[in-house]
This record gives structure tokens, C-alpha cells and sequence, in this order.
């Protein structure tokens, strides 16, 4: 949910926050998790960091400017094929058109309606997961007194269970899920979409972080992805060997440098999809390009 915080705070219910915001509306439908990038624009992270897990980016067009324009961009390089443009009285919406025909965002509708009837047009855009092999990304964790680490995030596919033994891609033991809570019920297991807190076995807090995965099969990981950079069509930034940048995906931010056709990284990252947005705190977009993970 960019710029939409008028219509987030009269639907939903907050929960955890620190550079994002979660926010809980529960209805006849179900449970809609709603995230906000709230220390964007000063960071471009909370923003790559809302957009992953998102299965619709609502997008206000209320005001289109340069931080429009960045999110409009970051979207499409990761790949959010789904998009509300939430628009009032004095939206240009042949401009926002135009805007939005040069994205991949194929799928796309324009708002103007109450809150809770935007809630129920979100509603409209959920479909099908993978239920294939159970991944876990993580966004928060802490310590519980008498409780031990417990980690909060969505389950991206498949589904978790109770007494589960999971690998971290953010390296340590394996871990084992100890109980499961969602909107702070007990349940036995989570399936794909779900947004879930798990009491972890086995876990610390240096290895469970922020974009760790937890997963029922072992994520292969790598220091350098063998792609040349791509840049967004609609723009004219240039990269050059040497050139800094940071992968700015799965809820990771990842410092790396351009190599001739490889970007080699300080860290390894999970090797999660076929490609990966890449950012520069120095660019405009800060959310530029993309590359290759096959």
C-alpha cells in the first residue's frame, strides 16, 4: 500500500511495525494483510521489502511525481503484474494510463471508490499459490520470554506444520516449528498466503532475520549472479564495471558491485527466482534494473 494511509488506518487494524507497517483487516472473506513502506521515501528498502510479498501493489496516483514514478518502476522490475492505482478529481488518469502501458503491470485497475469497497476489489485479485514444497519468508523476529525466537512472515508456498524441522537460508541449524499462531489463535498448520507468527526450536536471532527463508527443502545459495545488469526500458541509466548496486529483493537488500557481466555480492543470497531487482542509493530511480539468477 503506497501513500494510501488514510484508507489503511480506516479498514485495518495495525500490528507490527518498525521501516514497514502490518496491518490486519479480518472479514467474510478472510484475513487481508495490508504493508506499508513506512520509512520510504527516505529508504528505498521498506519499499522492495512491501512490494515481495505482495500479491497486488495499491498504488496511489493521487500524486504523480518522482516517488510515483519510483514505485511504478520498483513494481514492475519485481515483477507485480497486479496493481490498483487508487485516483481523486484531479488525477490525470490519460497520464497514469500512458504510465502504466510502459510496465509490465498487465493487469491493473483505477479506484475511486470508498475504503471498504477498495478492501473488497482486493479481494478480487487473490488466486492461486504454489502449494508445492513449504517456503516461509521471514520480515520480523524477537525473543519471547519462555517462548524462545519467534519469527513472523508469510508462507510462500506450500504449507507449514506444527513440530515441522525447516532449513534457514540464513544459515545456523535447522530449526523446528514449535506452534503457530495467525491473528494470535493457535493452529496446527498455515497454508500459502498465510501470514503467520512461529515459535522456532533451534533458532537465534543472528540467523533469523529479516529475508531469511525457512523451507522443507534446502534453497541453494550464491555470491555472484553471472548476468550483465538490465535497466528498465523507460530509462537511460547507465552502469559501469566497478559501479556499487544492491539487490533489492526478497525482502533482502544486499550490497554488491558490477564486474564486467557479473554482479558479485559482499553476502550470499537464496536463490529464490529467476531474476532480481537491482538498486543504487545514487540513481534516480533508485529501483533501476535487474538481473539474472539462471
Amino acid at each position: 500500500m503506497y501513500n494510501c494511509q488514510d484508507i489503511v488506518k480506516s479498514i485495518s487494524k495495525k500490528g507490527t511495525e518498525s521501516d514497514i507497517a502490518l496491518y490486519n483487516r479480518k472479514d467474510d472473506n478472510g484475513v487481508i494483510t495490508l504493508i506499508e513502506p513506512i520509512r520510504y521515501p527516505d529508504k528505498i528498502s521498506p519499499l522492495t521489502d512491501s512490494l515481495f510479498p505482495a500479491d497486488v501493489a495499491v498504488i496511489s496516483a493521487r500524486k504523480i511525481d518522482r516517488e510515483f514514478g519510483e514505485v511504478l518502476i520498483a513494481s514492475d522490475l519485481m515483477g507485480k503484474s497486479k496493481a490498483i492505482f487508487v485516483t481523486d478529481d484531479a488525477t490525470d488518469v490519460a497520464l497514469l494510463k500512458r504510465l502504466v502501458s510502459q510496465t509490465g503491470i498487465g493487469d491493473a485497475s483505477f479506484f475511486s471508490g470508498s475504503p471498504v469497497e477498495l478492501a473488497d476489489q482486493i479481494w478480487g485479485y487473490y488466486g492461486a499459490h504454489d502449494a508445492d514444497g513449504t517456503q516461509v519468508i521471514v520480515d520480523h523476529s524477537f525473543l519471547v520470554k519462555s517462548v524462545g525466537l519467534v519469527a513472523l512472515g508469510f508462507v510462500m508456498s506450500g504449507t507449514v506444520k506444527k513440530h515441522q524441522d525447516l532449513h534457514n537460508t540464513g544459515g545456523g541449524p535447522d530449526v523446528q516449528v514449535r506452534s503457530i499462531q495467525m491473528q494470535d489463535i493457535d493452529f496446527d498448520e498455515a497454508e500459502t498466503g498465510s501470514r503467520v507468527g512461529l515459535a522456532l526450536k533451534n533458532a537465534d536471532l543472528e540467523h533469523v532475520f529479516r529475508g531469511s527463508v525457512l523451507s522443507a527443502s534446502k534453497i541453494p545459495s550464491t555470491e555472484s549472479i553471472a548476468s550483465a545488469v538490465s535497466v528498465h526500458p523507460s530509462l537511460k541509466t547507465k552502469t559501469q564495471d566497478g559501479m556499487e548496486v544492491f539487490i533489492s529483493d526478497f525482502m533482502r537488500y544486499q550490497r554488491g558491485s558490477i564486474r564486467g557481466s557479473t554482479v558479485v555480492l559482499d553476502r550470499p543470497v537464496p536463490v529464490l527466482r529467476r531474476r532480481v531487482a537491482i538498486a543504487s542509493p545514487t540513481a534516480s530511480p533508485r529501483v533501476f534494473g535487474y538481473a539474472s539468477m539462471e
